[in-house]
């Protein structure tokens, strides 16, 4: 009796065993509520959601930290004194050139390189280059000179706007060319731009050239050729060009409209002077801009009072468009 009573309880047992797994196994599962968990430096604020009408967390950014503006550096002053520096360096082929350096009143400066005509040589530039350094200094200049070497008509800059300047003379033109030498002016050129890498506390990223006559066809020549070397020649402004460097003017207006990034060419030139107002208006180009003067004045003469508009003033308006733009580097 004792055997089957506890037979009898095991088999109870074993029943109510299996009832409890049926119940369990039809009972609706539930899923455990979400846990909220708000990312840090985020704060959140309750709103009542549609579908259950109980509280719940949106977040919202948190407020940023006001921004720390940094004023910009001070210029550091130049320790180069404002007197010329006279430069000498050589060609590719052996020849020695001599040239002068104009120094900025503060480091990191943009370089003008200044390119004479066949007329005359670096000296033609010794009014303008101050004028365009703007450091005081007062250069020995003859008196009735040319209009070009009198400075006492030269449009003021602003206080503080101060440019490296560098000129040089070409090969065999002290005092004047002797006779013409294309494809020699051109490694003259090629020469002097390689020159400015090594100019003293320059900012090679914002070159620009001018000239006239042979020095206006080796202004646009010489900011291509900078650029291929090494970049940062913004653009080119030329005063009577005509090919004289053996490359015709619009096909080098062309090339620095192709580089990499387009640079701007000026033209300035007279309607009765052949060869430039041919050269001049068959360049074209989006950056390219040309300014006719009635008469035939040529080069270093179109410099001068009652231009309308003042060649000089054309020359600022080129700088302040390509040197002092915020994006000139680009």
């Amino acid at each position: 009796m004792i055997f089957k009573r506890n037979n009898t309880m095991k088999t109870t047992l074993l029943i109510l065993v299996g009832l409890s797994l049926v119940l369990a196994a039809c009972l609706p599962k539930t899923e455990p509520p979400p846990v909220d968990m708000e990312e840090p430096g985020v704060t959140g604020e309750a709103i009542e959601t549609e579908e259950t009408g109980e509280p719940s967390r949106e977040a919202e950014a948190a407020p940023e930290e006001p921004e720390t503006l940094i004023p910009p550096a001070e210029p550091e002053m130049n320790t180069l004194p404002p007197d010329p520096i006279l430069q000498a360096f050589q060609t590719i082929d052996g020849v020695e050139l001599q040239g002068m350096f104009y120094p900025a009143e503060t480091t990191s400066s943009p370089v003008i390189v200044l390119m004479h005509w066949a007329i005359g040589d670096q000296t033609d530039w010794r009014a303008i280059a101050p004028w365009l350094q703007n450091r005081g200094y007062a250069a020995d200049l003859p008196e009735g000179g040319q209009p070009w070497l009198d400075p006492s008509w030269f449009p003021e800059l602003p206080s503080g706007q101060s440019y490296n300047v560098f000129t040089f003379t070409f090969r065999d033109c002290v005092g004047g060319c002797q006779s013409f030498n294309r494809e020699g002016w051109l490694l003259d050129v090629e020469a002097a731009m390689s020159h400015v890498i090594g100019l003293e506390n320059v900012d090679l990223s914002r070159v620009v050239t001018m000239g006239a006559s042979i020095g206006a066809d080796g202004a646009a020549y010489g900011c291509h050729y900078f650029n291929i070397e090494l970049g940062g020649c913004q653009g080119a402004l030329s005063l009577s060009p005509g090919g004289f460097l053996t490359i015709p003017y619009p096909e080098e207006v062309a090339n620095l409209e192709e580089e990499l990034i387009s640079r701007p060419a000026w033209c300035l030139y007279g309607a009765d002077d052949p060869g430039s107002a041919d050269a001049c208006q068959n360049a074209s180009g989006e950056l390219y801009q040309a300014t006719e003067y009635p008469g035939s004045a040529h080069g270093m003469d179109l410099i001068k009072p009652g231009m309308d508009p003042d060649p000089l003033n054309l020359i600022l308006e080129f700088l302040e468009l390509y040197l002092e733009c915020e994006s000139c580097s680009l």
